[in-house]
């Protein structure tokens, strides 16, 4: 404990002698933020369009033979458009028996889900009041640069105590595909360090325009363990994430036009498959498993059969379904690509002697 104490007074005393020297950038900026701050204006124009989305359960009491009508639990929600349109997390609404708008103004008004994609975890719910809002605007999540400043805008915790909190921070990196490790598809989330809790999920990432440019919807809680001589620990801190706002726009955009979200396909179903990196006669290699073939697919067109295995998508190794998605999900329908597949069956279903490695094109295409 000592030496680490010496460390730390010897850190600070070291920084003012740094400081002296090299920070007359830092000190003009920190005197631009001071006198031209931006956030008190976007958080007085945005927040009332920032509400609080509140899920509602209905429960029968046998002893009193009652139906009792609960909270589950809040998250947040941004007002994107015209006619009582929010946009929230899929997770905030699922298993919804009801769901309540909370306005800045204390209104409280019943909403409507209009369609969720639980894949992009994105939602949209409707209000049919008027209301005396502005939508906020949509930015643009591409034009994103790590180190930019950031603002989130949502309610954590207790809607009663804590409605509207303001955070911000800078985007601490991008393109995150891995970091939702429960997610099947890689959206590319954007890692903010602004303080995200409980409740903010569904909320405004907002840039300095004040556009929105993401949905808040996780963080890495901090945990502790212990090593065998009951000293080590390790703390997540400031690492929060959000749905990019060119993933979810599109999302809700379909879903406010039909009240659903299809992503075009080529007519295949397809599971992970753990193997080696390349195929051998025993062992097909890690990829994607074709289960079925669909006949109105273009993979069925192209000559697609259940038990191949896709291991590349326009030349790109694939080893599962968020490797695929990594590439497909940035195609359009009708744009083709190829992908290549080793294949150990005939036509039949009857193994083949020596596996084949095939080379195919296929569309995707609005099959549902």
């Amino acid at each position: 404990m000592k030496k680490l104490l010496a460390l730390m007074l010897l850190i600070t005393l070291l920084v003012p002698v740094f400081a002296a020297g090299e920070t007359a950038g830092t000190d003009r900026l920190t005197e631009s933020l001071l006198y031209n701050n931006p956030l008190p204006e976007i958080f007085e124009r945005v927040s009332p369009s920032v509400a609080v989305l509140a899920v509602v359960s209905y429960t029968w009491d046998k002893a009193t033979d009652s139906v009792k009508k609960q909270e589950k639990g809040s998250g947040s929600a941004v007002y994107i458009k015209e006619g009582g349109y929010f946009l929230t997390n899929h997770h905030v609404i699922d298993g919804a028996d009801e769901l309540e708008i909370r306005l800045s103004d204390g209104r409280v008004l019943e909403a409507e889900l209009v369609g969720s994609d639980e894949a992009a975890d994105v939602a949209v719910v409707k209000v049919n009041e008027q209301l005396d809002l502005t939508p906020v605007k949509i930015g643009k999540s591409s034009e994103l640069k790590v180190g930019e400043i950031v603002l989130v805008i949502g309610t954590p915790l207790s809607w009663e105590m804590m409605y509207n909190t303001l955070t911000s921070g800078i985007v601490s990196g991008l393109d995150r595909d891995e970091a939702d490790y429960e997610s099947t598809r890689a959206i590319g989330l954007i890692q903010i360090d602004a303080a995200v809790n409980p409740g903010n999920s569904g909320g405004a990432l907002l840039n300095l325009n004040g556009e929105i440019v993401g949905i808040p919807f996780m963080k890495y809680m901090g945990y502790y363990y212990k090593d065998a001589n009951n000293e080590d620990f390790v703390v997540y801190e400031g690492l929060a994430f959000a749905v990019p706002m060119d993933v979810a726009w599109p999302i809700a955009e379909s879903i406010i036009a039909t009240g659903a979200y299809k992503r075009p396909r080529f007519g295949v179903s397809v599971t992970d498959n753990e193997g080696p990196e390349e195929p051998l006669k025993n062992y097909p290699p890690a990829g994607l498993l074709i289960n079925e073939v669909e006949k109105n697919g273009s993979g069925y067109k192209a000559g697609l059969r259940s038990g191949d295995v896709i291991t590349h998508v326009n030349g790109v190794r694939v080893k599962n379904f968020r490797d695929y998605t990594k590439i497909v999900d940035k195609l359009a329908e009708g744009e083709s690509f190829t992908i290549s597949v080793v294949r150990y069956k005939d036509q039949d279903g009857k193994d083949l002697k020596k596996f084949v490695k095939l080379e195919l094109t296929v569309t995707l295409e609005m099959i549902d």
